[in-house]
C-alpha cells in the first residue's frame, strides 16, 4: 500500500491517502437486500466504498444529504436524483417489461375485472392500448415524475375508473395511506447484478478519471507558465493557479475575456494550427502560444518576456564559461570582394541546411569565422558551438575529448567520467578544425559516429545518442592524404557534402582596405588608443606583400600600427616601419610552402587570369610562381588569347 500513500500525497492529500470513489445503493424493497449483498461480495471492490440503504420518493432534502459519486437507483428516485444532483453518476436499476407484465397478470389474478391505473416515470415502458388486448383489462396509463405528483395521478385515474393500481414503491406507499389496492413492479435478480456491475465499472472509469484529471492538476499547477484551457465558446475549462495569479480573478468563476478576448485565440482550433504571439496582458508583455486541441478547443500558455530573456542569458553565460558560443555572424565577413561575396552567400545558403560542411583554405583565410557564421544563420543557433583542432592532441587524447570516457577507463581518469564534445555539442555544431591532420584510425571511429548519430565512451559499453552537426577545415591537401591512404575516401565523402575553398588575402587585395582599417580601430578602441587615418597610398603599399598568413597576419600588422602609433596619419613610410618582411615566413611559393599546392586547382580560369595580369610576370614565371606548369596554366585560363601576355602558346 506504500505506493497508493506515496500517489495520494502526489495528488495533495493529508497524510497521503487516497480518496476512494462512493458508491451508493437504494435497495428498492427489502427483499433485494440480500441480493445484493450477495453480489457485492462476489465483486472486487478494492477502493471502492460501497453502502446500501433502503429509501423511497423524490424528497430534495433527502437527495441533497445523500454523499455518494455514484449512485444505484430505481423508477422515479433516480430520475429525481440525475436532474437534482447531476454531478453524481446514476446507475438506474432496470424496470423491464418482464417485470412489468408479470405485475399485470398478478394484478389481474388478484383483483379481476377491475380496471388498472399504471403510474410510469415515461411513456417509453408500453403501449396502454396493446396491453390491454394482451391482458384482457382496461388499462389506464399516467406519468409522474415526483413524488408531489403521485397522489394527483392516483386521484385522476381513481376518476377515470381504475380501482387497482400499479407501480413502483412510491406509487405503492401512496396507495396504502389512501386506502387503495395495488401491485408493486418488482425488478428481477438479474437486474440487481447488472446494475451492481454496471456501478463497479463506472467507479474504475471515474477513478482513472480522476487520476488524470489530479495529475493534469498537479503538472499544471507545478508549471511555472500561466496555462488556460478553453473550448470555443470560450468557456475557462481548466486552468493553473499561475494563470489566476496573472490575471488576478478566478478564471474559472470569472472567465477569461476581461483579461484576454476571445479574439485573441477564435479561430485556432479550427484551423487546427498552433501560433506563438506577443501580447500585453495584465501590464506584462508575454508570449503567448496558443496551442489547439482536439475535442476541447485551445490551450493558452502565457510566458513572461522577460523570465524566458533571463533563461536565456543565463544559458547563454553558461556556455560561454565553457567557450561554447559562436561568436560571429555573416555580418562580421568583412568584404568588398565579389568573389567573397559569393562565397559568403553560398555559406549563408549552406546554413539553412543540416549536413556536413568542409572548409578548405590556407592558414588565416578565416575558416572558424565562416564556421561559427553558418552556426550562428542555422536553426541550431542558439545552441553550443563546440571546436577541436584535431592537429593538437595526440590520437588517444583527442579521442577522449571527442567521445568522453566513463569513471576508470584508464590510469588519470577523472572520478565520474567526462562529456566527450560530441555530448556538449548535442543539438549543436562540432568544428573539427584541421581534420586532415586525425589519425587513420580515430576516422574510422568518427565515420561511425556521422552514419549512426551515436557515440561509444572510452571504457564504457553504452551507447549515447547525438544530433551534431559537423562543420570541418582544413589547410591541407586532403585529395592528397585520401590518394595516399592517409585519409579515408568514405569519410571525405561524408565530412565534403558541402565544400568552401576560402580564397587567400593575395586574391581579394581589394578588401585590404576595409579590413585592415577595422583592425586598427577596433584595437584602438579597445586599448583606449587614438585611432589614425590611413592614406590611399600606405593600402597601395599594403597590397604588394603577399600574405602568407593571410587575414590573420594583416590583422597582426594593424595591431602592430596601432601599438607604435607614431603618427596620427599613416602613409606608405609608416607601413614600412612595420617591417611586415621581417615578420613573414614566407620567402617564395606561398601556396607550396604551405602544402596548398592542391589549391591551384581550385582557382575559376577568371582568377588565375586575373593574377596574372597583375602580377606583370611571364606565363613561365607566374605558372611556375603557382604551382603549376606552362601547360596546365593555359588550359585553365581556356586557351584564351589575352592570357597570353606577349608569349605564344607553350606547346
Amino acid at each position: 500500500m506504500l505506493w497508493k500513500q506515496w500517489y495520494g500525497m502526489y495528488l495533495g492529500h493529508p497524510k497521503g491517502e487516497v480518496l476512494m470513489t462512493k458508491i451508493l445503493i437504494i435497495v428498492p424493497y427489502q427483499e433485494l437486500q440480500e441480493a445484493f449483498d450477495r453480489k457485492i461480495a462476489s465483486m472486487d471492490t478494492e477502493g471502492l466504498e460501497i453502502k446500501t440503504t433502503h429509501v423511497y420518493g423524490t424528497d430534495a432534502r433527502m437527495i441533497e444529504a445523500m454523499d455518494a459519486d455514484i449512485i444505484v437507483a430505481r423508477g422515479l428516485t433516480a430520475d429525481a436524483i440525475a436532474k437534482q444532483r447531476p454531478n453524481i453518476h446514476v446507475v438506474t436499476i432496470p424496470m423491464g417489461p418482464s417485470d412489468f407484465l408479470e405485475a399485470l397478470f398478478v394484478c389481474k389474478e388478484r383483483f379481476p375485472d377491475r380496471e388498472i391505473g399504471l403510474l410510469a416515470s415515461s411513456l417509453e415502458l408500453c403501449d396502454p392500448v396493446h396491453v390491454s388486448r394482451l391482458i384482457g383489462e382496461n388499462i389506464h396509463m399516467v406519468v409522474a415524475n415526483d413524488q408531489e405528483a403521485v397522489k394527483d395521478s392516483i386521484n385522476d385515474l381513481y376518476r377515470k375508473g381504475c380501482r387497482v393500481f400499479v407501480g413502483g414503491l412510491t406509487l405503492c406507499r401512496a396507495c396504502e395511506t389512501m386506502g387503495y389496492d395495488y401491485v408493486h413492479i418488482k425488478s428481477g435478480k438479474g437486474a440487481v447484478s447488472r446494475a451492481v456491475e454496471e456501478a463497479i465499472a463506472a467507479a474504475r472509469s471515474l477513478d482513472r478519471e480522476k487520476s488524470r484529471t489530479n495529475l493534469l492538476a498537479t503538472l499544471l499547477n507545478n508549471a511555472e507558465e500561466a496555462m488556460v484551457a478553453v473550448n470555443d465558446q470560450g468557456e475557462v475549462i481548466a486552468c493553473n493557479k499561475q494563470a489566476d495569479n496573472l490575471f488576478g480573478v478566478d478564471l474559472k468563476t470569472h472567465g477569461l475575456e476581461d483579461s484576454y478576448p476571445k479574439g485573441n485565440w477564435e479561430g485556432t482550433s479550427v484551423s487546427g494550427v498552433g501560433m506563438e504571439l506577443l501580447q500585453s496582458v495584465a501590464g506584462l508583455q508575454l508570449l503567448v502560444i496558443q496551442q489547439p486541441v482536439e475535442g476541447i478547443g485551445v490551450l493558452l500558455t502565457f510566458q513572461n518576456i522577460e523570465r524566458i530573456q533571463r533563461i536565456e542569458q543565463k544559458i547563454r553565460s553558461e556556455l560561454n564559461s565553457k567557450g561554447l558560443v559562436a561568436k560571429y555572424t555573416f555580418k562580421d565577413i568583412l568584404t568588398r570582394n565579389a568573389d567573397m561575396q559569393v562565397l559568403a552567400a553560398k555559406a549563408h545558403r549552406y546554413s539553412q541546411t543540416d549536413e556536413a560542411v568542409l572548409l578548405i583554405g590556407e592558414t588565416g583565410t578565416g575558416k572558424e569565422l565562416f564556421a561559427q557564421s553558418i552556426h550562428n544563420a542555422s536553426k541550431r543557433a542558439g545552441e553550443p558551438f563546440v571546436a577541436v583542432n584535431c592537429a593538437a592532441l595526440p590520437e588517444n587524447l583527442l579521442e577522449s575529448e571527442l567521445f568522453g570516457y566513463v569513471d576508470g577507463a584508464f590510469t588519470g581518469a577523472r572520478k565520474g567520467g567526462k562529456q566527450g564534445l560530441f555530448e556538449l555539442a548535442h543539438k549543436g555544431t562540432l568544428f573539427l578544425d584541421e581534420i586532415g591532420e586525425m589519425p587513420i584510425n580515430l576516422q574510422a571511429k568518427l565515420l561511425r559516429v556521422l552514419q549512426e548519430k551515436e557515440i561509444r565512451k572510452v571504457g564504457g559499453d553504452a551507447v549515447v545518442p547525438v544530433d551534431v552537426r559537423i562543420i570541418s577545415a582544413t589547410n591541407i591537401n586532403i585529395r592528397e592524404k585520401v590518394r595516399n591512404g592517409q585519409f579515408r575516401l568514405d569519410l571525405f565523402y561524408r565530412i565534403s557534402l558541402l565544400n568552401l575553398y576560402l580564397l587567400p588575402l593575395r586574391e581579394r587585395l581589394d578588401d585590404i582596405p576595409i579590413l585592415f582599417e577595422s583592425f586598427v580601430r577596433n584595437y584602438c578602441e579597445k586599448h583606449d588608443l587614438n585611432s589614425p587615418r590611413i592614406l590611399s597610398a600606405a593600402y597601395d603599399v599594403l597590397k604588394t606583400y603577399s600574405w602568407p598568413g593571410n587575414v590573420r597576419e594583416l590583422r597582426n600588422s594593424a595591431e602592430r600600427l596601432a601599438i607604435l602609433g607614431s603618427s596620427p596619419v599613416v602613409g606608405p613610410l609608416e607601413i614600412n616601419e612595420l617591417d611586415i618582411d621581417s615578420t613573414s615566413w614566407n620567402t617564395g611559393d606561398s601556396n607550396q610552402e604551405m602544402g596548398l599546392v592542391s589549391n591551384k586547382e581550385t582557382y575559376s580560369g577568371e582568377t588565375l587570369l586575373r593574377q596574372y595580369k597583375d602580377s606583370g610576370l611571364s606565363q613561365e614565371e607566374f605558372a611556375k610562381k603557382m604551382g603549376m606548369s606552362r601547360t596546365t596554366f593555359w588550359r585553365r585560363c581556356g586557351g584564351k588569347p589575352s592570357c597570353d601576355n606577349g608569349m605564344k602558346h607553350p606547346l
